[in-house]
Parts: structure tokens; sequence; C-alpha cells
């Protein structure tokens, strides 16, 4: 085993040990502050129990994976990138704990921002990879456009999965995991591995019954940081693949509020579509079961199809 090697496994390990360490004692803290989560009123009511469940706990894995990568050497870009969407996402949750409500920043206040830090993630990545999308080289402004779109989708799309106990940090691990079938540098191991092991401890306590959730801090920052990864990495197609389920929940939302708008019906009992099995009876640890593994199976189907 090289020092390299060494360091990182070291450096992983007391990651996991540090977040199982910190939620319990995170959680405990935001418990007696009286900050918890405030559930929409559209929303099931089969989430009334879990109003006052502490949140924001996306705090915890951002911070201690920036210090991990910071020991790794992960680039810099992508730490920033972690950084840049977890301040939007704890934006969100402080006027949300603040006034008292679901709602946090309005949708175009997050869209101003996701869409201004997308930029900056465009023209730094550049230096990384050409000027391209799915392999073929376009002009730069398209590329912006492109990143723009990309990151910012993303970052929403994991925040609309974020909606039963452990379901966005599954499937964001299932998603994250098959990009080493893609790979054999060394690098991009420590790319995954710093962002998934401290997710998996926060697991451990946002399973169902939840103790803690991420929050919009966790959630915008997670959709934002695989984004980014795989476009540092040319990998923007198999990411399609590899996101299923999140591309399914975002467009599930999209098809509801069209067919309202349209015509005046539901296509779904209710949107994002985790909800719309929730009220067909599932229970949740079934919906984050199937769904989890749906979006890892497609994903290795799709790498021994074209990658193998």
């Amino acid at each position: 085993m090289t020092a390299d090697k060494l360091l990182t496994f070291i450096v992983l390990l007391a990651e996991f040990v540090v977040a199982m360490a910190i939620y319990p004692k995170y959680i405990s803290y935001m418990r007696k502050l009286k900050v918890g989560q405030y559930i929409r009123e559209e929303g099931p009511d089969l989430h009334n129990y879990k109003a006052g469940t502490p949140t924001a706990g996306g705090i915890v894995f951002i911070i201690i994976t920036i210090v991990a990568g910071l020991i790794l050497r992960i680039p810099t870009e992508l730490m920033i990138t972690l950084i840049f969407y977890g301040f939007i996402g704890f934006l969100d949750d402080y006027v949300s704990i603040r006034k008292k409500r679901s709602l946090g920043l309005r949708a175009w206040q997050k869209l101003v921002l996701q869409f201004a830090f997308s930029i900056w993630v465009a023209y730094t990545i550049l230096k990384y990879r050409p000027s391209s999308i799915f392999g073929i080289e376009v002009p730069q402004w398209l590329f912006y456009l492109f990143t723009m779109f990309l990151v910012a989708g993303y970052s929403n799309a994991v925040n609309l999965t974020d909606g039963l106990d452990g379901l966005a940090g599954s499937v964001f691990t299932t998603s994250m995991i098959p990009f080493l079938f893609l790979t054999s540098k060394f690098e991009n191991y420590k790319m995954i591995f710093v962002i998934v092991v401290p997710l998996l401890a926060f697991l451990a306590y946002n399973s169902r019954p939840a103790k803690i959730f991420m929050g919009d801090t966790g959630s915008l920052a997670l959709g934002a940081y695989i984004s980014t990864y795989a476009l540092m990495t040319e990998n923007e197609l198999p990411l399609l693949f590899f996101t299923t389920i999140f591309l399914l929940e975002t467009l599930s939302v999209i098809l509801q509020v069209g067919s309202m708008k349209l015509r005046g019906k539901r296509i779904f009992k209710m949107a994002p579509i985790h909800h719309h099995f929730e009220l067909l009876g599932w229970p949740e640890e079934k919906i984050v079961g199937v769904f989890s593994a749906w979006n890892l199976a497609i994903s290795i189907i799709f790498s021994m199809l074209f990658f193998k």
C-alpha cells in the first residue's frame, strides 16, 4: 500500500468515525434550541409526526468532507462548489426556521444564486476538460449554458428527492458509487469516497424514523457535487444513467404541474413521485429500498453494456 492510499484510508475512516460521533451531539443541540423541520401543508398527512425533527444536518457532512478534501488534496473547485451550494441551502433552511414555515427562499431567489454559482463552476472546470457536451466540441458560451442548467438542475433534483427518511442520501450513494466503474484513477476514487463516507454516517441517523434531516443545506450541495464531478471527469452522459431516480423525481413534478395547468387533472396522486407511492400504501422503507435498488441496477447495466 502506497503512502497516498494509506493516508486516504485513514482520512476516510476518520471521516466516518467523526461523523458518527458528532451527529448525536448535533441532534441534541438542535433539539435544545428547538430548531426543527416545518412540514409543508400540502404534503401527506403521514408526515405530520416529523414536524420538529432537527434539520440542516447537511452542515456536518459538508464540513467533514471539506476538511478531508483539503487533506487529500481534492480539487479545490469541487470543494468550493460544495460550499457554494451548501450556503444556498443553508440560507433556505435559515429562512424556513426563522419564519417558522416549510418554504424558505423563494424559487426565483434560489435559481438566481444557483445559476450565478454555476457560471463559476463552468469557468473553473474548463481547465480540466475541453469545451464539449457528451463528447461533442461546442462553443464556450454553449458549454457555460449547459453547465448552468446541469448543475442547477441536479441541485434541485436532489432537493426534490429529499422527501422521505433516507431517500436522497441512499439514491445519491447509489449514483456516486457507479462512477467507480468508469475510472482507474485513484484521484477520482478519492473524489467519490470523500463525500460518500460521511454521508453514510449521516444515513445512520436519517433512516426511518429519522432523527435528523439534511435540509436544503445538504440536498442542494449533493446535487451540485455529483454534477460538477461528472463535468470535471467528462462523464455527463453516464451521469444521466446513474441518476435515473433523480431525473424521474424531477420529471414527475414537471408532468404533474403541466397536467394541472393544461388539463386541470393530476397524473400522480402527489408529486414528486415518491409521495405517489407513499399514498398508494408503500412504507417509506420500501420506497427507499426499491428506488435505491432501481437506481443502482440501471447504473450497473449501463456500465456493463457501454463501458466494459
